[in-house]
């Protein structure tokens, strides 16, 4: 339920100690010489006078009422961190500016990432940073987009759709001889793998209708990946149409998709963000 707000109050000029006090308790706005809030009652104290009226939602939804909601810092072991309440329709996520700031995190842009609400609920927008904005999927295949960025474990892998002329390469020949070589397969996609030094590493080609990820049993495995499972994930091919659906196969750190421009969201999905990992955390009975 939200908080009924106080009276609008001028705002003091630059320098000048706020001539309100803002309530630690509901945040309503009350005089200077209260000594109680007006709304709610609680004792008000001195530093209640340097606390700001928090805004009005720019973009609230229609009721007017937005949710006790919070994103939530989840530890390598899984277990919840700090909570950063929702506190207006916009929260703002980056390393030196915004509601958050992840001041410790170099791979979180100064400005990062954005979460709102509106009429139709949560969503997450990237700002436009340079190493995205990862959402991890849910318990059902997701269809993939050639140029996909996806992120399980450590590694961070983009999904290239490779052309038919591309797909279907004829035996190389030179000076009338053929190229000597392992036998070659069908072609249809290709996963490159990208390392932080901002250049591709490895390419594994898919040919196979189905190709498992993990860390010790799969088709590609990464044995030095710590934080991936042992069967992490599965990319599946639909015949015919040569579109890709990614499936998490119940993996302990989950399976991370990076989002293009701006993603609902649910109570209970997990944001990466950096080295960070977020959880939306709503009140259940409040407004969704």
């Amino acid at each position: 339920m939200a908080h009924a707000r106080g009276p609008e109050l001028e705002a003091p000029p630059p320098g000048a100690l706020p001539s309100f006090q803002t309530c630690p308790r509901c945040a309503g706005a009350n005089s200077a010489e209260a000594r109680f809030c007006q709304l709610c009652g609680v004792p008000l104290t001195d530093d209640a006078r340097l606390r700001p009226i928090p805004t009005a939602p720019e973009s609230a939804p229609s009721s007017g009422l937005l949710p006790i909601a919070w994103l939530v810092v989840i530890g390598q072991d899984g277990t919840p961190g700090r909570r950063y309440p929702l506190r207006g329709s916009t929260m703002d996520i980056g390393r030196t500016s915004g509601d958050i700031v992840l001041e410790k995190d170099p791979y979180v842009c100064p400005l990062h990432a954005r979460l709102t609400y509106g009429s139709r609920g949560f969503a997450i927008e990237d700002l436009g940073s340079v190493n995205g904005v990862y959402v991890r999927l849910g318990g059902s295949p997701l269809e993939l987009r050639h140029g996909d960025l996806l992120l399980l474990g450590q590694a961070v892998l983009r999904l290239e759709i490779v052309e038919e002329t591309e797909g279907h390469l004829g035996p190389a020949v030179r000076d009338s001889t053929r190229v000597f070589g392992t036998p070659a397969v069908a072609r249809r996609a290709r996963l490159v793998l990208h390392t932080v030094e901002g250049c591709a590493r490895d390419i594994f080609y898919l040919s196979r209708p189905e190709t498992i990820l993990g860390r010790e049993a799969g088709d590609i495995v990464f044995t030095d990946d710590p934080f991936m499972s042992r069967r992490h994930a599965a990319l599946r091919r639909a015949s015919g149409t040569n579109t890709y659906t990614l499936r998490d196969l119940g993996s302990s750190n989950g399976t991370f998709i990076a989002i293009r421009g701006k993603q609902s969201l649910s109570p209970g999905d997990h944001v990466r963000i950096g080295q960070h990992l977020f959880r939306l955390d709503v009140q259940s009975g409040g407004p969704s």
